[in-house]
């Protein structure tokens, strides 16, 4: 077993192995021409249309020969060892049509070493009298120009096309002339690696036709008078993140119709140094920058606005930028706001928190529809005042504590009137995304109708409440999000019905009472706008976050008088909402900000209970405490409450 192992292991190395060295090299149906001794000065050429040149030995050909060459269709070529080029007019990959002109595609890759010494004019990669198309040319290996005469590490000669030129790795030329000279047609030139001319020469000479460089390695020119990119003919677009962890990128001649900056981070983006520039281009952001706000100083210069055209400023993925004149021919771009997709997480994030604001509004509207006063004295007043705390279950310690005074008047035996207020005396909550002010409290009001004073047979209870809350709304920063704040009013209110009958049970010491009623509430917050500050420069306006909902109640309800001045109460029952309006939280401000579904998955049917006990310390004089427990709405969220109270009757 373990011998198998190994060899399905050996097996499946050498499988990856050779198709790493392979599969750059084509379906070649006219078979494979390898040279894999350590030295040779043989030129590898095709024979046929679809063969594929392939080198992982050793070649040094001489003057005006060649390391790899290519005259037939549909060709492909790869260098895995190392061609060293010493003779003048010599190639180390090379295509020419003089057997049959090439009218298809074709493939060159160098992922090993090119080396040129010497002083004659020697050219690496040279795809030359072609007049049909080469699918791509790829450098990944090193290509090293050491010759004095002139030297071209990749050079498209005039009437080839190349559909994709991509250097990963490295060119470098001492001598004169470019690293890549191009005089026919290169659609897209990639480069994630080094070209470099240290001697009298062009990082990259354009006499004719780029589509679209996309730059996000090096290039450069360093011997004064030279420039990474000299353009004599026509580039299309140049996409460019080379500038200020590396020096910028220099640039004559005509400029491209499109540059784009690329931008990695506030230290890490594109710049354009032109010298003796021509024409106009076109400025903006390359897509899938990551901008941050800030000023990114100096991506422009040796460009005057009559250079610039179509838009100086606009809008990218959220955020606003404009270009700035700094001075003279040099350009700021300037960045404010913040991502589209960073500032939807904040907006997300804050519908989490508001989410439970609502929930402690809501619970503390419909536990008070639960107030009453009934320990009446000679004059038909009842005066109760206590304290009250809730929290929610789901929030970072959210809780509110409050003071409370109730009063009722029974004008006759069988039906009492009365008004509460529920004072806010503070809100905690470590999140601190939404603050709850503490301004005004909530007032209600409540009527009864009782068949019997001591609890049995009918009963029917209506209240009714509203409280205003001042809201301050801060958005926690997520990325390039903003710490956007704003204030709005949170509204409250909602009445309930409920009718319940009670059974007398052991001589009424035990009173048993099924219930059921309707409930509706609602909770409005107003529209607002996030104040603009120097660290806010894109703040986003929200429109009025407003749910709603009518809800059924039932139950059953239970109190024990265990002694003669003590009772003992408790219920169970649930709660089923009918018809709601979960809201939608929204913003605007940022381009590209989706509404957000304020409740998506609500549970609509929950359970609720009440717990406490009441002492008689004297006659008309009632101490009391009660618990209250919901399951909301909101997934996995449920709210506590404990209150006390001390109750007189007049």
């Amino acid at each position: 077993m373990i011998k198998s192992a190994f060899i399905f292991f050996t097996f499946a190395v050498l499988i990856i192995f050779m198709a790493s060295d392979l599969a750059l090299a084509q379906s070649c149906a006219g078979g494979t021409i390898q040279n894999q001794s350590n030295s040779s000065t043989a030129t590898l050429s095709d024979t046929a249309n679809g063969q594929c040149l392939i080198n992982s030995g050793t070649i040094s050909p001489p003057s005006g020969g060649y390391g790899l060459y290519a005259s037939f269709n549909n060709f492909s070529m790869q260098n895995l060892g190392s061609i060293n080029l010493t003779g003048t007019d010599s190639s180390a990959l090379t295509t020419n049509g003089y057997n049959s002109p090439l009218t298809t595609s074709g493939y060159i890759y160098n992922s090993g070493t090119i080396i040129a010494s010497g002083a004659g004019n020697i050219y690496a990669i040279w795809p030359y009298n072609n007049t049909g198309t080469i699918n791509s040319i790829v450098n990944s290996g090193s290509i090293q120009m050491n010759n004095t005469g002139q030297s071209v590490g990749i050079f498209v000669y005039s009437g080839n096309t190349v559909l994709e030129l991509t250097n990963s790795g490295s060119i470098t030329i001492v001598g004169y002339y470019s690293a890549i000279a191009n005089g026919g047609t290169i659609a897209a030139l990639n480069n994630s690696g080094s070209i470099v001319s240290t001697g009298n020469g062009q990082g990259i000479q354009n006499n004719a036709s780029i589509g679209t460089i996309n730059n996000t390695g090096t290039i450069s020119a360093t011997t004064s008078g030279f420039y990474g990119v000299s353009n004599s003919g026509t580039i299309s677009t140049l996409n460019n993140s080379q500038g200020t962890s590396n020096t910028a990128l220099t640039y004559t001649g005509a400029l491209p119709s499109n540059y784009n900056i690329i931008i990695s981070g506030a230290s890490r983006y594109g710049k354009l140094a032109a010298t003796s520039a021509t024409g106009t281009t076109s400025f903006g952001i390359y897509s899938g920058s990551a901008p941050v706000k800030g000023t990114y100083s100096s991506v422009l210069s040796g460009i005057t606005s009559g250079n610039l055209t179509g838009a100086t400023s606009g809008n990218y993925n959220g955020f606003t930028w404009r270009l700035n004149n700094s001075s003279g021919s040099i350009w700021d771009l300037i960045v404010t706001g913040a991502s589209t997709a960073d500032t939807q997480q904040s907006l997300v994030n804050t519908a989490s928190q508001l989410q439970n604001t609502y929930t402690l509004q809501n619970t503390v509207l419909a536990n008070s529809f639960s107030y009453d006063c009934t320990e009446f004295g000679a004059n038909g007043v009842c005066i109760s005042a206590g304290g009250r705390n809730t929290a929610v279950s789901a929030s970072n310690g959210l809780n509110n504590t409050s003071a409370l005074l109730i009063a009722a008047y029974r004008p006759h035996p069988n039906y009492r009137i009365g008004a509460y207020a529920d004072q806010n005396l503070s809100v905690n909550n470590a999140g601190s995304t939404v603050n709850l002010g503490n301004n005004t409290p909530l007032i209600g009001l409540f009527g009864a109708w009782n068949e019997r004073l001591d609890g049995t047979g009918t009963e029917v209870k209506v209240s009714a409440a509203y409280v205003q809350k001042n809201t301050t709304v801060t958005r926690q920063v997520v990325g390039t999000s903003e710490a956007g704040s704003g204030s709005s009013n949170l509204n409250s209110q909602g009445a309930q019905v409920v009718a319940k009958y009670g059974f007398g049970v052991a001589d009424n010491n035990v009173i048993v009472s099924p219930y059921v009623g309707i409930r509706y509430t609602q909770n409005n917050m107003g529209g607002y706008t996030e104040n603009t500050s120097s660290a806010v420069t894109a703040p986003l306006t929200y429109s009025a976050l407003n749910t709603n909902a009518t809800t059924a109640l039932a139950g059953i309800g239970a109190q024990y008088r265990f002694m003669p001045k003590a009772t003992a109460f408790a219920s169970a029952g649930v709660e089923t909402d009918t018809n709601t309006n979960n809201g939608t939280y929204s913003a605007t401000g940022i381009v590209g900000l989706t509404p957000i579904n304020f409740n998506p998955n609500p549970v609509k049917t929950r359970p609720t209970a009440m717990l406490g006990a009441s002492y008689d310390i004297e006659k008309n004089q009632r101490l009391g405490i009660t618990g209250i427990y919901r399951q909301e709405a909101y997934q996995a969220t449920a709210t506590t409450t404990v209150m006390a109270t001390y109750t007189v009757g007049l």
